[in-house]
C-alpha cells in the first residue's frame, strides 16, 4: 500500500473482507514508519495469533464485544519470554467460549464476532474495529463507516505497534507505543483516573498516566464513537492527542503493547466489562452517604468528643467524624500519643451518639519504633529518605506489594484500631507521596515484585488490598469502606472511593473538582 501524506485526513481505499468489499478509511500510520506486513496467520480456540515481521500479535477473544490485544517481540527475540510476576490488576482471566470466524484474502485477515469485526491488513498489519451492519449502534456510511458489501461502523483502526528497545531503572526492557489514527472532529476522549488541568474531554490534550497527589492515573479510555480501551500497564504511561489525526498511547516500561479493546456503544457498557476485567464494587455502608465531620486537624481525643456533642446538642445530623494525621506517636507505629489517653473509650461514646470514626493511616515510618526496626530488619522498605528535606531522614517507604509487610501492616492497625471499634480507613500518602521530588519514588527503586519502574502506578492498588482484605478476614460485621488519596485500576473492588487530594481552597479549584468528580 502506499504511504500517504500526513495533511489534512487522508484516504486510502483498499478491497477488505471474503467479499471484496471497498473500504475507506484513514491511512493507519504516517509516512515515517517501516513496513511491518503479516508473514503468517492461525486461528486459535480463544482467537487469533498473527507473526509480523517484526513481532506476534495475538487477539483473545474474552467476550462478543471483548477483545484482549497483545503485540510482543519475534519469538525468539530478547524480551519476548519474559515472564513478569502478576500485577493483580485483571482478576478475570478465564472467560466463556466464544464463537468466532476467521476469513482472509490476499489483502486483509478479518476475525467476526456477533458485535465486532476485527480487519488485519496484511501489509501494514494496521487493525481495523468495525461494528458489522445490523450490529447494535452500527451506523450507515460515511467519515468513520465502511462501505460496499460488509457495511458497517468503523470504530477506530490500530495503526502502528511498536517495541523499542530500552534500559530503565537497570532493567533491560522495551517501550510500547501504539498509534490511533483519528477519523474526524467529532470525537471526544473521556476517563483516565482524575487529572487537575480541568480539562473535561481530553481531545486535543495529552495526559501522563502518573500517580502523584491529586492526580490519579486509571488507564482506561472511553471514546464517544462507541468504544473503550483498557490499557494493561501499570508503568508510567501516556495518551496523547496533542497532533489532531492520532491518538498515541505509549508505556515506559513493558515486555509487550497490551490492552483490551471493549465495544459498548454506550459509556455504561464500556464501564461495565472493565469491572468485570478489575472487579465489581462492593456495597458501601449507609452511614458513607451520609455527611461527615472533618478538619485539619482534632489534637485531641476532648476536642473530637466535645465537637461531637456539640452536633448533637445543636440536632445537626452526622453520620462519620474524621481523626487526620498524627494521633500517633511515631508515624508508622499506629500507637495513640498521650492526647488520646482511653482510645476505647472514646471510640465507645461515638458509637453511642451514633457517629462512625473514620481515622488516617499512612504507608511512612519514621525511625524509634519497635515497628520501624520489624520493617527494617526484614526488608520490607522501598526506600529511605538519606537527605533532610520534607521529610526527616530515615523515613521509609514500606511495600505492599509484598505479601509478608501488606499483612504485618494490618496486624497492626487491626490492633491498634479495628479490634478497638474503627469503622473506616483514611488511607493518606499513598501515591506514594513525591514531596520533595519530582518522580514518583517507586521509578529509581526496586519493589517485591521488581522493578519499580515496572509497577509504578500500582502502590496504591496494594495498598488498599492489604487493608481491605485483613478487615474482611478479621470481621463480616462491617463493611468496608477506604477513602484513598490515590487509586488504580481494580480498586474499586476493595471499597475504595478517591478524593481530590491537596488540592487548593479557592474557586478555580473548585470548578476543576466537578469535572474531577
Amino acid at each position: 500500500m502506499r504511504r500517504l501524506g500526513m495533511v489534512g485526513i487522508h484516504w486510502w481505499l483498499v478491497g477488505l473482507g471474503l467479499a471484496g468489499f471497498g473500504c475507506a478509511v484513514p491511512t493507519a500510520m504516517g509516512q515515517w514508519n517501516a513496513p511491518n506486513p503479516v508473514v503468517s496467520f492461525e486461528k486459535t480456540a480463544t482467537g487469533l495469533e498473527v507473526k509480523q515481521k517484526d513481532g506476534v500479535l495475538r487477539l483473545e477473544v474474552d467476550a462478543e464485544d471483548l477483545l484482549h490485544v497483545t503485540y510482543s517481540p519475534p519469538d525468539g527475540a530478547a524480551g519476548s519470554d519474559s515472564a513478569r510476576p502478576e500485577d493483580g490488576v485483571v482478576i478475570k482471566k478465564v472467560w466463556p467460549a466464544v464463537t468466532f470466524d476467521v476469513n482472509s484474502n490476499d489483502r486483509a485477515i478479518t476475525l467476526s464476532t456477533t458485535k465486532l469485526r476485527v480487519v488485519i491488513e496484511r501489509e501494514s498489519g494496521a487493525i481495523h474495529y468495525i461494528v458489522p451492519e445490523g450490529a447494535t449502534g452500527a451506523g450507515a456510511t460515511g467519515p468513520g463507516s465502511t462501505g460496499g458489501a460488509m457495511r458497517g461502523k468503523m470504530l477506530t483502526t490500530d495503526g502502528y505497534r511498536s517495541l523499542r528497545p530500552v534500559e530503565v531503572n537497570g532493567e533491560k526492557t522495551f517501550h510500547a507505543e501504539v498509534s490511533f489514527p483519528i477519523y474526524g472532529s467529532h470525537e471526544g476522549f473521556y476517563g483516565l483516573g482524575q487529572h487537575q488541568a480541568g480539562v473535561w474531554n481530553y481531545r486535543g490534550e495529552t495526559v501522563d498516566l502518573s500517580q502523584e497527589n491529586t492526580n490519579i492515573a486509571v488507564p482506561l479510555l472511553v471514546s464517544t464513537n462507541g468504544y473503550g480501551i483498557f490499557w494493561n500497564n501499570p508503568s508510567r504511561s501516556r495518551v496523547n492527542n496533542r497532533f489532531i489525526h492520532a491518538l498515541y498511547l505509549s508505556a515506559e516500561v513493558a515486555d509487550r503493547v497490551d490492552y483490551y479493546f471493549i465495544y459498548g456503544p454506550e459509556a455504561d457498557q464500556i464501564v461495565a466489562r472493565y469491572r468485570e476485567l478489575t472487579g465489581e464494587v462492593p456495597l458501601f455502608g449507609r452511614w458513607a452517604y451520609g455527611f461527615w465531620q472533618c478538619k485539619n486537624k482534632y489534637e485531641s481525643q476532648q476536642e473530637l468528643e466535645t465537637v461531637a456533642a456539640r452536633y448533637r446538642a445543636e440536632h445537626i445530623p452526622v453520620d462519620n467524624i474524621v481523626q487526620d494525621w498524627f494521633w500517633w506517636i511515631t508515624m508508622g507505629e499506629m500507637t495513640w500519643n498521650p492526647h488520646y489517653p482511653d482510645p476505647q473509650g472514646l471510640i465507645d461514646t461515638l458509637h453511642k451518639e451514633h457517629f462512625h470514626l473514620m481515622v488516617s493511616i499512612w504507608p511512612y515510618f519514621r525511625p524509634g519504633s519497635a515497628t520501624y526496626d520489624l520493617f527494617d530488619k526484614n526488608g520490607w522498605f522501598i526506600a529511605k529518605t538519606t537527605q533532610p528535606s520534607f521529610h526527616p531522614v530515615g523515613q521509609a517507604l514500606y511495600d505492599p506489594t509484598n505479601p509478608a509487610a501488606r499483612q504485618q501492616y494490618w496486624a497492626n492497625a487491626n490492633t491498634a484500631l479495628f479490634q478497638k471499634g474503627v469503622d473506616a480507613w483514611w488511607l493518606d500518602t499513598d501515591e506514594p507521596e513525591t514531596e520533595g521530588r519530582e518522580d514518583n519514588i517507586l521509578t529509581t527503586n526496586k519493589i517485591f515484585l521488581g522493578s519499580g519502574a515496572r509497577y509504578a502506578n500500582i502502590y496504591p492498588l496494594f495498598h488498599t488490598q492489604g487493608v481491605s482484605d485483613g478487615q474482611r478476614a478479621a470481621s463480616d460485621q462491617k463493611r468496608v469502606f477506604i477513602l484513598s488519596r490515590s487509586a488504580y485500576a481494580g480498586a474499586q473492588r476493595y471499597g475504595v472511593t478517591a478524593w481530590s487530594g491537596d488540592v487548593l481552597s479557592d474557586w478555580v479549584t473548585f470548578q476543576r473538582q466537578i469535572r474531577r468528580g
